[in-house]
């Protein structure tokens, strides 16, 4: 870390060509997911958002369950149940092979609940009745969600925005948020493609960690910039000179902290519960993609040809 030197004018088209892929690829995920996709939104929302009844059941094995796909349990149900309304909005989803995930968008009274659970009973075997999670969003409040996330988004990007204006100068405010569209737009595409590929749906703390990564993100770059403008002001080397300079010495801090915040994230990740894997993953590739940015895309664009 001590005789960190990289050189940022050197490889400033490798950091552009670079970010540029992830973006690229980014936007090729949010299109086919818009256009090619079954649910046909940039990205693939859950209950949260969209609203249904989604329940949580704990098969109950002697030794070892037995494997069978969602899809073979869906046939069967087709086959032997007398709720064929309900069973067409069916999906169902192993979130391993004990816990079995039934989720459906239409609204399920008591009577109709217990039924469907009876006949997956009969299919898969006994079930854990006192280990049962079952949660429903209304019609009305899925969509209010979704709306409130875009709003609270919205509003902090404006108000990270006026803070940088104010803190800065116009090219300095303007390239920071720049960096920041980055990092978000990027976490926003990886997640675009983990719906497109694993069906991985977002929900309510996607929205949070895309506000937490703002602010994460906007913090490091104005590190950065502060430690540019200091130097700046006392410039004894070349203007660009100057400015990898200031990017090698906030280095070591801008890395030091990312990685002690990633390591509380990478034990979650690991141990912690189902709900809050997807995340801490998402926490963590903003921290990790906010820290490339801060430290080496940010300041390129202040570098001069």
């Amino acid at each position: 870390m001590k005789s960190f030197n990289y050189d940022l004018v050197k490889n400033k088209k490798k950091t552009f060509v670079f970010s540029s892929f992830f973006i690229l690829l980014s936007l090729i995920g949010i299109i086919y997911s818009t256009f090619y996709t079954s649910y046909k939104r940039p990205i693939n929302l859950g209950i949260d958002f969209d609203g249904g009844y989604e329940l949580r059941i704990e098969r109950i094995c002697d030794i070892k369950c037995t494997d069978i796909s969602p899809d073979k349990i869906l046939e069967e149900l087709i086959k032997s149940s007398s709720q064929q309304n309900i069973i067409n909005n069916v999906q169902l989803k192993f979130l391993n092979k004990n816990d079995l995930l039934i989720r459906t968008k239409s609204f399920l009274n008591p009577k109709e609940s217990e039924k469907l659970i009876n006949d997956i009973e009969e299919i898969i075997g006994p079930l854990n009745y006192d280990n049962l999670v079952s949660r429903e969003i209304g019609p009305k409040l899925g969509p209010k969600l979704l709306k409130d996330a875009s709003i609270s988004l919205f509003v902090s990007l404006l108000a990270i925005s006026l803070y940088i204006n104010i803190r800065f100068d116009k090219k300095y405010a303007f390239f920071a948020l720049l960096a920041l569209f980055h990092d978000l737009f990027i976490v926003f595409g990886i997640f675009s493609w983990l719906g497109i590929i694993l069906s991985i749906e977002v929900n309510t703390l996607f929205a949070v960690s895309l506000l937490t990564i703002a602010g994460y993100s906007v913090n490091d770059t104005v590190v950065i910039f502060d430690r540019i403008r200091e130097n700046l002001k006392s410039q004894k080397e070349d203007y660009n000179e100057t400015i990898q300079k200031s990017v090698n010495e906030s280095f070591r801090r801008t890395t030091f902290t990312s990685i002690t915040t990633l390591i509380p994230l990478l034990a979650l990740i690991l141990y912690g519960s189902s709900s809050l894997f997807w995340f801490s993953l998402s926490l963590s590739l903003g921290i990790i993609v906010g820290s490339y940015s801060s430290i080496l895309l940010a300041p390129s664009f202040l570098l001069k040809d």
